[in-house]
C-alpha cells in the first residue's frame, strides 16, 4: 500500500510576509490619502460657502440701508414733489378737527366727521 504523505502547513515565510505587509501598507495608505483628499475638498467647499455667506450678509446690510433710505419720510416727500408735483399744504389749507370724547368711553380709533359745524 502506498502511504499518503501528508503535507504539514508551514508558517508564512520571508516573501509571503513581506508581500502581505506591503499589501496592508498599500491599503492603509490609500485609505489615508483618500480621507485627506476628501477633507481638503470639504474644507475648500466650506471656505467657499463661508465667503458666499459673508458676501450675502454684506449685500443684505446694503439693501436694508437702501430700503430705510428709500422709505424715509424725507425721501418720500422729495420723490412726491419731484414726480407728482405735490406740495406741502399751507396753514390756510389745513383744518384741524377736534373729536368729541364721551366721559364713559375712550377713543381708540379715528372717527370721521361728515359735516363740519358752521363757524
Amino acid at each position: 500500500m502506498a502511504t499518503a504523505t501528508r503535507r504539514r502547513r508551514t508558517p508564512l515565510k520571508g516573501r509571503a510576509v513581506v508581500a502581505l505587509g506591503l499589501a496592508l501598507f498599500l491599503a492603509v495608505s490609500t485609505t489615508v490619502v483618500w480621507r485627506r483628499s476628501t477633507g481638503v475638498r470639504t474644507l475648500t467647499r466650506i471656505q467657499r460657502l463661508q465667503e458666499e455667506r459673508r458676501s450675502l450678509m454684506a449685500q443684505e446690510k446694503y439693501l436694508e440701508s437702501q430700503l430705510r433710505r428709500a422709505t424715509s419720510r424725507r425721501t418720500v416727500v422729495q420723490e412726491a414733489q419731484r414726480r407728482l408735483g405735490m406740495v406741502r399744504p399751507g396753514e390756510a389749507q389745513t383744518r384741524f378737527i377736534a373729536l368729541p370724547v364721551a366721559a364713559d368711553r375712550r377713543v381708540t380709533d379715528v372717527e370721521i366727521i361728515d359735516s363740519v359745524p358752521p363757524q
